[in-house]
């Protein structure tokens, strides 16, 4: 069907989405992009003006063995058919994707299309899109998107297939990969392979070292099956580094040029994974590739910092009943992940100094949360990148250095999040923290989009909300 073609990489997810057919554009269009005051080529043609665009911004995903190989654009005719909906999805920029503003830093790898880019694709769509004369065909000037290439040098895979829990609807579970090194090296890149998608929530590397092997012996398998429950982090005595992560919309990671993570001979790298069973419940076996540098490359080390925010969101106007309870949320988040995780939605109040009272205008529709983190290192850190996660409430993400400064930084601006497209921002230039700036993240959620709202804290479900996010910078 022509519509259903064009559900395009947010299908990759294999979570719900609607196709969209002309009828049901209204709404969406609100957020449009002004395309006014930019003066799009007269007479636009497919081979001429927009298979350019096609081939450097699109066609990476869109064609036979990648991402949205169900939906190639390598046919012009097929392009062609499907014309309305390519203006739509690239006008309100839900295509290709890419969440943050143009009020970023600059990053990298940015995948948005110029407002040039996106008025040409307009004007043909509307001209009843014709193809014109291939022979009128010319490359575009940039290379435009392309998959990074990660190196194979270690491959994580386990050797029995893992069935989540049939009693959870969220089952974090974790594996180990002894390290099969004789001397330290640095991972400089990663990809992940979730073997089902749609069930896949997201999958952090956390790096362990040799004291907890006989922790993790005793854990990994007790219950006969692959792997132990982690609800938090590992699930072990001591939680380990976080080294990489994933999450719907991450493609294969590069990390900065002459930088990478140090692993060392005896140490376990852990997976977790947090499998959504909302819709699929089937065995998995997610392959995770590193790519690796020697220590005598002369790399510098990086360091992932963990940011946390609080979350405190009623609900909607209209719906009533215990579960708009505060007190119910934090009784659920006991049930269904334990005590220990209960005690979250307080102890991220009192790490960023605030109380219940600074939450009191929060509304279902339009709830919002912060935390400042003054750094407190006495020498300058040097970061590369930023990461930001929330779940399906998620409306709006920012990160900020120095919000009240007149030198303020944004560093990540996601006005419309999207839980299927998120990502690793690297900058372009690296940013210099010194001691005594302000680092403040922030989110906003909407609690109408529930089918079953309820008051929402800090909680490791999908239908919970979190308000996450990750420094990468250099080790101190």
């Amino acid at each position: 069907m022509r519509y259903v073609v064009l559900c395009l990489l947010l299908l990759a997810s294999a979570l719900p989405v609607l196709a969209h057919g002309d009828e049901e554009h209204d709404e969406d269009d609100a957020t449009a992009v002004e395309l006014g005051h930019v003066a799009a080529p007269e007479n636009p043609t497919y081979h001429a003006h927009v298979r350019p665009i096609i081939e450097a911004s699109c066609n990476a995903c869109h064609s036979e063995g990648q991402i949205a190989g169900y939906a190639p654009f390598e046919n012009p005719e097929d392009v062609a058919w499907v014309a309305e909906d390519i203006r739509f999805h690239v006008v309100n920029r839900i295509m290709p994707p890419w969440m943050p503003s143009s009020e970023n830093v600059p990053l990298k790898r940015d995948r948005s299309l110029s407002d040039i880019e996106i008025a040409t694709i307009a004007a043909w769509a509307n001209a009843g899109a014709p193809l014109g004369d291939p022979n009128d065909y010319a490359p575009a000037p940039t290379a435009g998107f392309d998959f990074i290439k990660i190196r194979e040098d270690l491959s994580l895979q386990l050797e029995e297939a893992y069935t989540p829990a049939a009693d959870l609807l969220d089952d974090y579970r974790c594996f180990a990969f002894p390290l099969p090194i004789d001397a330290p090296q640095f991972i400089t890149g990663y990809e992940f392979i979730p073997e089902v998608r749609e069930m896949a929530h997201h999958g952090i590397l956390y790096l362990v070292g040799s004291e907890l092997a006989a922790e993790i012996q005793a854990r990994d398998g007790s219950d006969g099956r692959p792997g132990w429950p982690c609800y938090g982090t590992t699930g072990l005595s001591r939680g380990g580094s976080m080294v990489a992560t994933w999450t719907p919309g991450t493609f294969g990671i590069a990390y900065p040029e002459g930088a990478g993570y140090r692993i060392e001979p005896g140490q376990i790298i852990i997976l977790q994974m947090h499998y959504n069973l909302w819709t699929t419940r089937q065995s998995d076996n997610p392959r995770v590739i590193l790519q690796l540098e020697g220590a005598d490359a002369g790399l510098r080390e990086l360091w992932t910092i963990p940011l946390n925010a609080p979350v405190e969101i009623p609900c909607p106007s209209g719906a009533e009943g215990p579960q708009c309870e505060r007190d119910a949320a934090i009784r659920r988040i006991a049930e269904l992940y334990g005590d220990a995780l209960s005690q979250l939605p307080d102890r991220r109040l009192e790490r960023c100094r605030q109380s219940l009272d600074d939450y009191a205008d929060n509304t279902g529709e339009n709830a919002r949360a912060f935390c400042d983190y003054p750094s407190p290192f006495f020498e300058p850190l040097t970061v590369y990148g930023v990461l930001g996660h929330m779940h399906e409430l998620g409306r709006s993400f920012r990160m900020e250095l120095n919000p009240d400064d007149d030198d303020s930084l944004l560093l990540l601006d996601i006005p419309r999040w999207d839980f299927h497209w998120q990502d690793h921002y690297q900058f372009v230039e690296p940013v210099t923290i010194s001691f005594g700036d302000v680092l403040r993240m922030s989110c906003v959620w909407d609690n109408t989009q529930s089918d079953n709202p309820r008051y929402v804290v800090w909680g490791e479900g999908t239908s919970d909300e979190m308000c996450f996010g990750t420094v990468m910078a250099l080790k101190q």
